[in-house]
Parts: C-alpha cells; structure tokens; sequence
C-alpha cells in the first residue's frame, strides 16, 4: 500500500476566536434566562448567558443569526462539565443560528443541533486549517448541522476554485457523536484522533479535496450510515484522496474496537478517490511491531462505486473480519482511458499478508485478497466490467451499474434472480427492500435542511 506522509493527528492550531466570553456579573443569570432572548445585541454573549445559568438538561433556542467567537474552556467563568446535557438549538431551523468559528475545550455533556456551521477562507489560511474544534470533551453531540466551507480565491491555479480546511476536529474525546450532519466544501472533513466510544454516523460529505473521515488512535468507534461522495480534487497538484483513511504515523498507541458499516462511498460525478483506506505505516516501514497493530476491526455492508484499486485496503491488524460489502468500479473510470494500467481503477479489498486472525466471506469485488494460514477467505464473489464474456459481469450482476446514472444507488442494486440476488451475499443495501432512497442526488445546500 501506499499513502502520502500524514500529519499527526493534532497538526495545525486552532483557528483564532475573538473569545468573547461573558463577563463574570453574567454568569450568575438563571436558568429562567432560557430560551434565548431574541432581542440580545451581541448573539455570542447571550447565549453564554444561558449556558452560565443552565443546571443541566436544559435547551437553550438560538434565534436566526450569526454567532462569532463561541469559545468554552478553562478561561470561561462558569462551569462547562454539565451534570446533565444542555442543548443548544436553532429556534427555527428554517432560519438558523449561524457560528462562524467553534473551539470547545474540556466541555461535558453539551449537545448542539439544527445550526449552520459557516467557514469562510481568507488569504494565507493554511489546507489544514482546523474551522470548527472539540478537545477534551466528554459526551459533546453535534446532530443535523450544517458546515457549510468555502472556495480558495486569487492564488493560483493550483489551488484557486478549490475547498480548504477542516471541517471538524474531535481531539481525546471519548463519548462524541457526530450524527445526521452535512459537510460541503473542505479540504477535509472530519478529523478524530484520540479518545474511546465516540459514533460518527448518518452524514453526508460531498465536494472535498482531500479526504473525507481521518481517524488516528481511536478506541471503540463507529462509522455507520454515512454518505461520502463527489470529491473536487485538484487537477495539478498530487493529493492521494480517501474517503474513510486509519493512519498510526505520528501516534503512540494502535485504533481498536473498529465498526465500519453500512456506509456508502460514491465517486458519483467525482473524481476518483481511495475509498477505506487503513494503512498501518508505523508498522509496514519498520518503525513498530505487534504492538502497534490495529485490533478488532469489522468492515461490513458498505457500498464502494470508485476508480480506485484501493476499494478496502487495511493494513497489519489483529482481529480483521471483512463482510458483505460491495465494491466496484464506476464505469465512466473503465472507458476513462487512464494513461496508466487501467487495472488500477479497479477497487479491490486487500490485507496485509501480515495481519491475524482475518475472516473476509460474503463480498462482491474487482479483486479479492489471498488465502493466508489462519485467514478465512470464503463466500465471496469476484464482479467486474470489462468483458461480457467472462462471469461475474456488472449487466448480470446489477440493474443498471454499466448505463445508470452513477450517482445513484438503485443503478447498482442486484438484478433480481441474479448471482448476487440469490446467493445473498454483498451489501444488504442493494438488495430488495434495501433502504437507498435517502443516497440521491441533489443541488448543494442552500440553508439548514435534514437530508434523510
């Protein structure tokens, strides 16, 4: 395998906050301060008075506008560890609060939905530029928000008309849920390092440069029911785009406890990209052993539509069960005419011949990964589009995967009566009567809307 050097985990400071935190007469409001006064002449500090009389179990309604520099750490002058969760939402959603930057810090039990997150570029902002931040934080949701991102302007053609930045960095926190929210428009979108029992699921991230979901030293985390589709990557400059990318360079113990499931990873009208990508490069260039293998990771009922070989690709690991996924090439890849062997805009699942304990059964792919002792490798069928002739072809496999808009999953579901079909095997989601019809197409977000 092979992967461009990778940051550590927490490269790149925090983008600067005017820190506008309430005065200390302010943190003695009450609760009866909630909801949030719509008539407040500065947005940010109303609603830290509301957060500065909140006991705990409160919802705190932000009225439509914007809220700048909405920072919480040891500095602010009340207590940010809540003994039950506040929530902080928009009042109407049709008419959202607004925050222009987020740098949360040590915060517990804080859950934030239906807002726009909106970051807006300027000259000299670095790729890696972290707009909205959780550190430290305990039991911190965010639900059915939107992070809106923004185009690079005036530097050149490597870079202008493309995303910049991170959308959202959640750095050692363990308990964080990042749920049924919508991020356009990033360098990268979600970056998670540190930190145990943390769920990301039911997102859709679309129009990124580089990556979708980076995740590094992480325990017990799940990857569930996200969309990740339509990359803009640069068409000069070489950026090797994933998806969903592991990584251990930079970090001092390996993931563990990996659920990635039932996730959709469309090219679409996009460019290529490598699609679950688990490199373990501490291990695979020598520099750490056992020790530093990844542990327990299931992979199982995604849908991968891509042009590039690595389809599924997880480096040394301890405990590896690969299931029931579906991973394919896009046809617009086949016929692209690719300057190099085209075999490598096939997807294809692949393990390091190191790993333990590897179960890979019940796959449709372009190329399967070896027998090993100790592997099971078993049930799976291999599918591909360059000959009718030879089986496993998409027009017996699949509706429509050849002809069909590749935007949309119901060109890729089984044939009903075909291989797939009856033998019950691949993503669940292609199936009759799997649930597809919240993966679609549609104009990118004009306001705070709910896509499922």
């Amino acid at each position: 395998m092979t992967q461009d050097a990778q940051p550590a985990p927490d490269e790149g400071p925090p983008m600067p906050l005017r820190n506008l935190l309430i005065p200390l007469a302010c943190a003695a409001l009450p609760a009866a301060a909630l909801p949030l006064a719509a008539r407040a002449a500065d947005p940010t500090h109303a609603l830290y008075a509301a957060l500065a009389g909140a006991k705990g179990g409160e919802r705190i309604e932000l009225p439509g506008g914007t809220y700048e520099g909405f920072f919480l750490g040891k500095s602010t002058p009340f207590d940010i560890r809540f003994p039950q969760t506040v929530t902080i939402a928009s009042a109407d959603p049709a008419n959202p609060a607004v925050f222009t930057d987020m740098d949360l810090r040590g915060v517990a039990n804080l859950a934030i939905e239906d807002v726009v997150f909106d970051y807006t570029w300027r000259p000299g902002a670095k790729l890696s530029q972290r707009a909205f931040t959780l550190s430290d934080c305990q039991n911190v949701a965010i639900r059915d928000a939107l992070f809106d991102g923004d185009l690079i302007r005036g530097q050149g053609p490597r870079d202008d008309g493309l995303a910049t930045a991170v959308a959202i960095s959640i750095r050692g926190c363990d308990g964080a849920v990042f749920e049924n929210n919508r991020i356009e428009r990033f360098f990268r979108g979600l970056v998670m390092s540190g930190g145990s029992g943390n769920v990301v699921a039911g997102n859709e991230l679309r129009q990124l440069r580089m990556d979708g979901m980076n995740f590094a030293q992480v325990e017990d985390v799940l990857i569930e029911g996200n969309y990740i589709h339509d990359f803009a990557r640069s068409a000069v400059k070489e950026e090797h785009a994933d998806m969903i990318q592991f990584w251990t360079n930079n970090t001092s113990a390996p993931s563990r406890g990996i659920t990635i499931r039932n996730n959709v990873l469309l090219a679409g009208e996009g460019d290529a990209t490598q699609s679950i990508f688990m490199r373990n490069d501490l291990v695979d260039r020598g520099k750490a052993g056992r020790e530093m293998f990844y542990r327990d990771v299931l992979i199982e009922g995604n849908v991968i539509v891509n042009g590039h070989l690595h389809g599924i690709s997880v480096g040394e690991t301890d405990g590896l069960t690969i299931r029931n996924n579906t991973v394919l090439r896009g046809e617009r890849f086949a016929a692209a005419g690719d300057r190099r062997d085209r075999s490598v805009t096939i997807p294809q699942i692949n393990v390091n011949e190191a790993a333990t304990r590897v179960t890979v059964t019940g796959n449709l792919a372009g190329g399967l990964p070896p027998g090993r002792p100790g592997w099971t490798v078993q049930g799976n069928m291999l599918v591909q589009n360059v000959s009718p002739t030879r089986p496993g072809y998409y027009h017996t496999v699949f509706v429509d995967a050849i002809l069909g808009d590749p935007r949309v999953l119901d060109s890729f579901a089984y044939r009903p009566g075909g291989p797939a079909d009856a033998a019950g095997i691949g993503s669940p989601l292609l199936a009759p009567g799997g649930d597809r019809a919240r993966y679609r197409p549609r104009p990118r977000a004009a306001g705070l809307r709910r896509w499922r």
